[in-house]
């Protein structure tokens, strides 16, 4: 009786064993995340720009980027994950201050750019010679041009003054504030500075050359 009374305790607690759930695996933990953009709202000039906006988030977390407006296009960062960074090419702006729309990671940033520089455009004016000045130049001649941006990125000025015989010279122009000036060859060189009205359509100021000097005015057409 003793040996068939061990024998049932054993077979009772291999069956107790063998009923015993066994333990689940831990599943693995989904990244919790949440997106901080280094900026929601970036104002540029009007001249052709690169603005960079920077993604920070958890590893692994998936985020994507697109914008509303052709002249402003992401470069890079259309999509990541984790931390990254959002690279967007503004386009020189030729008209009134515009907005673009930048949808980040499901967040929003508002890019400002401002309006073009009245500046860049066609100007006319009249260059008045002072004492000293060759017999050869008018006393008062007018001139018409435009104030554009090269290919590189530089001012210049386009530039006829058809009583001295200048028609369409190319000219590098200075800017510095509303300040403006370049320098152009006759029977000497002369040197032309001018300070732009508030609203920068419009100026005046002085030339020199050799032993001539004078005044000259422009105004934006």
């Amino acid at each position: 009786m003793c040996r068939i009374a061990v024998l049932l305790g054993v077979v009772a607690l291999s069956a107790a064993c063998s009923d015993s759930p066994s333990s689940p695996s831990p599943s693995p933990q989904t990244p919790s995340c949440t997106y901080t953009l280094s900026t929601t709202s970036v104002t540029v000039v009007s001249t052709a720009a690169t603005v960079s906006i920077g993604v920070t988030t958890a590893a692994g977390c998936a985020w994507t980027a697109s914008s509303n407006a052709a002249f402003a296009s992401i470069t890079s960062g259309s999509s990541g994950s984790g931390n990254g960074t959002v690279n967007v090419a503004v386009a020189e702006n030729a008209g009134d201050t515009r907005t673009a729309t930048l949808s980040i990671a499901g967040q929003t940033a508002t890019l400002t750019q401002a309006a073009s520089d009245p500046l860049f455009g066609n100007w006319s004016g009249t260059i008045t010679k002072g004492a000293g000045c060759p017999a050869s130049l008018p006393a008062s001649a007018s001139w018409n041009g435009t104030v554009r941006r090269n290919s590189f990125g530089q001012s210049e000025l386009v530039i006829s003054v058809p009583a001295a015989g200048v028609s369409n010279q190319v000219l590098p122009l200075t800017l510095n504030g509303n300040n403006i000036s370049f320098s152009i060859l006759l029977d000497a060189i002369y040197s032309f500075n001018a300070t732009l009205a508030a609203d920068r359509r419009s100026f005046t100021g002085t030339f020199s050359g050799g032993s001539c000097s004078g005044t000259w005015s422009g105004a934006r057409q």
